[in-house]
């Protein structure tokens, strides 16, 4: 029985590694897109006008 604790145990350790690294994932995507948003703006104001 205690075989089955551990296999339980090492589950719930992993679904939780994978949430936190998929919050961490996703926390860094949208981060650099609005990074990458905002200076495309900045360069954008910074062009003469044709």
């Amino acid at each position: 029985m205690m075989g089955l604790h551990a296999i339980i145990l090492l589950l719930v350790w992993a679904v939780g590694l994978a949430v936190a690294i998929g919050a961490i994932y996703l926390a860094v995507r949208l981060a650099v897109t609005h990074a990458l948003k905002s200076h495309t703006r900045w360069v954008d104001n910074g062009k003469p006008a044709r």
